[in-house]
């Protein structure tokens, strides 16, 4: 069976569940969590936007295998979820993208490795609404907060989420991911305690500057074990 980035960026523009399913599957016999995300997953979407950036595809057919994508990286999710930590545990990670964005892929990628590393983890998905939100960072109180957008006209929108939690009376770190944190700097957006974390070898770095703070002791059990 081919398992190449494009036999499953293929497998996932025709819509075919089992075909991209078996990709990841024959990935995940030698390679971790990680290494399947950076290097099967996220080339083969960044394929599937290129390809729809130069009309090769229709929305349609970009919705489909965005869907097809959501499956099977849920997947990979379930053997953590059998053994997440209680609701309440700690430390707790909430992650969204930005209001009136849709593209939510490379978050839940992030949240999954969270979950991975024994995290209380809270994925809102996308388009999450400020005000709601802030309602649930003042009532979950999260140690971490990931935040995701895409667009470059959407950095106002960025901007309202970064001053928010820099005036929330939670304490929290603020990972803010998106295809376009590779290509500008960002930083002026942002307070002391926001990270501007461009691809996952970048999230890697943080969780070994996090575990070193000793800032990562989760007090919920969990069978998972880490991809470092």
């Amino acid at each position: 069976m081919d398992i190449s980035v494009q036999a499953f960026t293929n497998a996932l523009l025709e819509g075919d569940h089992g075909r991209s399913l078996a990709i990841v599957q024959k990935w995940r016999e030698s390679a971790s969590r990680f290494h399947v995300y950076r290097d099967l997953f996220t080339p083969a979407m960044y394929e599937v936007g290129r390809r729809w950036q130069r009309n090769e595809i229709s929305v349609a057919e970009e919705h489909l295998a965005t869907g097809v994508c959501d499956f099977v990286l849920t997947q990979t999710e379930y053997e953590l979820v059998k053994h997440s930590a209680s609701i309440d545990a700690t430390p707790k990670a909430l992650f969204f993208t930005v209001e009136n964005e849709a593209h939510f892929l490379g978050m839940k990628m992030v949240s999954i490795l969270f979950r991975e590393r024994q995290w209380n983890v809270r994925f809102m998905q996308a388009n999450v609404p400020l005000e709601d939100l802030m309602k649930e960072v003042e009532k979950w109180r999260p140690s971490v907060i990931g935040v995701s957008f895409s667009l470059a006209y959407r950095v106002d929108e960025l901007t309202k989420y970064l001053k928010a939690f820099a005036e929330s009376d939670v304490e929290m770190d603020v990972l803010v991911g998106g295809r376009l944190i590779s290509r500008y700097d960002f930083s002026s957006v942002g307070s002391l305690n926001t990270y501007f974390v461009k691809d996952l070898d970048e999230l890697m770095t943080w969780f070994k500057t996090y575990k070193q703070t000793g800032r990562d002791v989760a007090d919920g059990k969990s069978g998972t074990t880490s991809i470092i």
